[in-house]
Parts: C-alpha cells; sequence; structure tokens
C-alpha cells in the first residue's frame, strides 16, 4: 500500500475504531514474536517505556506488573517447544545446532537462537493508544531484536486480539464476513512470509465454511455460530481464531470439544496472519493494523459489503477459485473505500 493511503487510513479511518458502540474506549492487545533479546531485556526496555515492576517468574517468564494498562508478558513460546519435542525435532535440529544436551537449559539456549520464539503480549489498550506500542517496537529493534525477515528459518508473526465494537451478533459476525471476503488480498498486502505460510499456524478456513458464512442468508445466533465454527474449525490454528471469543460467550462448549487446546476466553477477534518485522525500521504495529481497518471499513460500507458478499459467494461456488482475479477484484474494491 502506497505511502498516502496509508496516511488516509492513519488519519482519517483508524479513529473510526476509537470507540464501542457504547461509546468507551475500545482495545487491542498485541502479541509479538521475535528472537536475540532476551526475556528480562526485553521487559526492562517496555518499562523504560510503560513503567511496571519485573518480576521474574522462571527462566522463561517474566511479567511486568501495574503498568498504566496492565500486565506485560514476557515468555520464551513455551507450545512450540513442546510440540517440536513431541514431534521429534531436536534430534533432527541436532544436525543444525550440534549435540543436543540433556541440560534443558543448554537446549533452550540452542534452540531459542534460531528457531523459538520469544514473546511479547501486551495488555488491552485503546486502539488510540496503539502508536504507544510502535515506541515499544522501536526501542525493543535498537536493541537488537530480530523478527521473521532475518533469517529463513524464522517463522515468526504478530497477533492482534482485537476488541469488537459491541457484543452483537449482527456487528461481529459482520466483520467477521469482511475479513472472510478480503482474506487474500490481505496475505498479498501483508506479504506473507513464505515460512510462516507453510507453518500449520495460520490455516485457511475450509471451503465449505467460508461459503456457508459468507451466504447472505447466513444469520445464526450465538449458539449456532459456535456451533458452526467448532464443526468446521476445531483447532486455534486459523488466520483469524474465534475460539477465544467463543470461549467468552460460552466457555463449558469450546472446552467440551477441545479439552487440550490453550484458549484464553475474552471478547477478541485473534488476528494472527501478520508477520514480526521488528527489525525492520519501516515496520510498525500501526501500519499492520492498518489492513484489519479496511476489514472494518467494508463492513460499514453497506453498499460495498452487499457487492462484494455476492461476488464472492459466486467465485467460491465456482470449481476453480481464481486467487489472482479475486485480489483484482478486491483491490478495485479497497481504493473505493478509501476514496
Amino acid at each position: 500500500m502506497n505511502f498516502e493511503y496509508t496516511n488516509i487510513i492513519d488519519s482519517k479511518y483508524r479513529p473510526k475504531l476509537f470507540y464501542k458502540k457504547n461509546k468507551s474506549d475500545r482495545r487491542v492487545g498485541v502479541e509479538i514474536e521475535y528472537s536475540n533479546l532476551p526475556l528480562l531485556n526485553s521487559a526492562a526496555v517496555v518499562s523504560s517505556l510503560f513503567g511496571g515492576n519485573i518480576v521474574e517468574v522462571n527462566k522463561y517468564k517474566v511479567v511486568l506488573k501495574k503498568t498504566k494498562y496492565g500486565d506485560f508478558t514476557f515468555e520464551l513460546d513455551a507450545m512450540f517447544l513442546q510440540k517440536i519435542e513431541s514431534k521429534g525435532l531436536f534430534t533432527k535440529l541436532s544436525s543444525v545446532i550440534g549435540t543436543i544436551s540433556s541440560d534443558i537449559n543448554d537446549l533452550l539456549e540452542k534452540t531459542s537462537k534460531k528457531f523459538i520464539p520469544f514473546e511479547i503480549s501486551s495488555p488491552p489498550i485503546p486502539i488510540s493508544k496503539l502508536p504507544l506500542l510502535d515506541n515499544m517496537i522501536d526501542k525493543l529493534r535498537l536493541q537488537g531484536a530480530l523478527g521473521t525477515t532475518y533469517s529463513f528459518q524464522y517463522a515468526f508473526g504478530v497477533h492482534f486480539n482485537i476488541e469488537p465494537p459491541s457484543d452483537e451478533m449482527g456487528d461481529i459476525l459482520k466483520i467477521f464476513k469482511s475479513f472472510l471476503i478480503l482474506q487474500k488480498w490481505i496475505e498479498v498486502q501483508s506479504e506473507l512470509d513464505i515460512a510462516r505460510k507453510m507453518s500449520p499456524f495460520i490455516n485457511d478456513f475450509p471451503k465449505e465454511y467460508i461459503r456457508l458464512v459468507v451466504n447472505k442468508e447466513y444469520n445464526p445466533d450465538k449458539e449456532h455460530f459456535i456451533e458452526d465454527y467448532l464443526f468446521y474449525n476445531p483447532t486455534r490454528n486459523r488466520v483469524l481464531d474465534m475460539l477465544p471469543m467463543l470461549a467468552h460467550w460460552d466457555e463449558k462448549r469450546v472446552r467440551k470439544q477441545l479439552p487440550d487446546e490453550k484458549i484464553n476466553p475474552r471478547p477478541t477477534y485473534h488476528y494472527r496472519l501478520p508477520n514480526s518485522k521488528i527489525d525492520l525500521f519501516r515496520w510498525n504495529l500501526s501500519v499492520e493494523f492498518q489492513l484489519w481497518v479496511i476489514v472494518e471499513l467494508l463492513a460499514n460500507n453497506e453498499k460495498l459489503f452487499e457487492e462484494m458478499s455476492e461476488k464472492f459467494f459466486k467465485k467460491i461456488e465456482k470449481a476453480i477459485f481464481s486467487k489472482d482475479e479475486w485480489v483484482e477484484e478486491c483491490q478495485k474494491c479497497v481504493l473505493e473505500l478509501l476514496s
């Protein structure tokens, strides 16, 4: 996206997301994966901006407590570690990182610099304050934090936890539909890293599910939305993970079907697609968030939303879906939204 459009989105359209329907601040939390900057050093950087008290929980987790906006958490990605351990990948990695030690600290010292991301999880902050996290990114970069573009071995992402504008099913569903419509265009704009695209963490929704949701006749209540979502998507590994929202609505129902998944119930869209480019000087979270702003612009434009819904539904009904043609159609739509 060119510089002119990024300025327009930031100055004119991002402010439309600042408040919920009830006029309270609408918030966003951010999870950032990176490497090459230990947890305590990272916490010290963030504390210099947000204050708070640094607490070392263990070697793999540090918490910055009682900042103005809440607690920041710094972790070695334990789930990632568990997954590669369960698949026996440490043994395979020994050809790259040398002999594997039985000492877990030695193991982590060797692997974390090459394969396992550190992760910062921010508390929810007002969307209007997102530039504060851009300052945090700048400081982490200057201290040596590295992102996914630094090495082909990295597949680091950024996750936005975006509060919906209201708790009404109609509002939540329309934004979800808009994301599905624009997803392929967003992937192009995001310059999605190949290593991340090949990873299992940001899989596409099944075509049958997309067809169900974008049908204009699909207007479920929360109970039926949960039922359909879990049937087609019994996993966290989606580009837009709705499980936190579903668990917020009915945790017992979600836990029953997915007892082993790590799900934090909260009213958010868990948007997992963006790359972590923390080492690139022109990259920041506000720019990355602009693609989500466009999703909501479409949701709030009745005429274009109806047109794009109908066109997309016809496209995916065909035996062969041309991604390039649809991305081109989305590009025309986005330019009209921003005009």
